[in-house]
């Protein structure tokens, strides 16, 4: 009588693990669908997106990932509940609303599933990143580029300046939920995938170049400068100027030291030289990351600025691009990705002969 009471006990013990399991565990076809109440004790990243009410719209995506997944490393939701390391910057339902609505969304779950998958995958991280972790600067997320080779992984701007800030759009609000395969970070916006224009516009090394581009689309009806960094439908390599290199630019330009702003020249001028430190090709060539820097040495690159006095020419085993001025300026190939393009900062700022 005593074996049978404990082998009802132990039956019982596994039927409920089985149970348990089969709530919360994915399977090969999928994810089991179930409320947030199943899950009492999340212990892994998928676990506790489908516990928490809060993340149901980060859920829903996800299970439309997987669903969509033909590739073992698609299912999102299986993997994220696999053994691993990964950091999640987790939007809220209402971080989705507010990003619907400002983008003139009615139903996020209707748009194509690559443009859901590259949203979803910007909020991932590889690695197991607590907030204290983080530094000024950019990092990689899941988010990617390209198929095969030509695969990169985009770029995300963190910012520690007051708490932690990615890609300037949104705030970690709510850090460290430590799980086995790694952390989730609640997040009050949705972070957008970022073009050439935006990585521009979010680095502090380059805010001189941003300043400078804005003050060039005044020049023209529409923002030209600022559409062609944007643009999706192209490749784009930018050679953003740093800080410093505007500054030396401006004293090269007026010796007189009076210029200390691209500001303080016609629109047309920094326009123009805008347009020379951008390099613009059809989707089907790649942007030129450091691992094309020796395939493309000694190449002319027509920039933004139409015709020859916009060539420059590219050097990629020096890491060098010269101006139709013989000016030399260092590459520093940072491989700063976005959806459209790869940013490089250079020390010195491109000029066509008249500027």
């Amino acid at each position: 009588m005593k074996i049978l009471k404990n082998l009802i006990s132990y039956c019982t013990v596994v039927f409920a693990a089985v149970l348990m399991l089969s709530c919360t565990q994915p399977v090969e076809e999928g994810i089991t669908s179930f409320v947030p109440g199943e899950v009492e004790n999340p212990v892994t990243i998928s676990q506790a997106i489908i516990k928490d009410p809060n993340f149901s719209t980060l859920e829903k995506l996800m299970r439309l990932i997987q669903d969509a997944a033909t590739t073992p490393e698609g299912r999102i939701l299986a993997n994220l509940n696999l053994p691993g390391n990964t950091t999640v910057f987790a939007p809220t339902d209402a971080a989705f609303k507010a990003y619907m609505n400002a983008n003139n969304i009615a139903d996020i779950s209707k748009l194509p599933i690559a443009t859901i998958t590259n949203l979803v995958y910007n909020h991932l991280l590889t690695g197991k990143f607590l907030a204290a972790d983080f530094s000024n600067g950019f990092v990689s997320t899941q988010a990617s580029r390209g198929t095969g080779a030509s695969k990169v992984f985009l770029s995300m701007y963190v910012n520690t300046t007051d708490g932690v800030q990615l890609n300037a759009v949104s705030k970690v609000v709510s850090s460290n939920l430590t799980l086995n395969n790694g952390v989730i970070h609640t997040v009050d916006a949705v972070i957008n995938v970022p073009t050439v224009r935006d990585l521009i516009a979010m680095n502090p090394a380059t805010s001189t170049f941003n300043t400078a581009i804005n003050h060039g689309d005044t020049s023209t009806p529409t923002k030209v400068i600022s559409i062609a960094l944007s643009n999706a439908t192209v490749s784009v390599t930018a050679f953003a100027p740093t800080n410093a290199a505007f500054s030396s630019v401006l004293l090269e330009l007026d010796p007189t030291g009076l210029t200390t702003s691209v500001t303080q020249l016609t629109a047309v001028r920094v326009a123009n030289m805008s347009r020379m430190q951008i390099v613009s090709t059809a989707a089907s060539t790649p942007p030129i990351s450091s691992d094309l820097f020796v395939p493309r040495s000694n190449t002319a690159l027509q920039t933004l600025l139409a015709g020859s006095v916009g060539r420059v020419n590219f050097n990629g085993t020096l890491k060098t691009i010269k101006d139709p001025r013989a000016r030399t300026a260092n590459i520093t190939p940072l491989d700063i990705q976005g959806s459209n393009g790869v940013v490089h900062t250079v020390d010195k700022v491109m000029l066509p002969v008249t500027l």
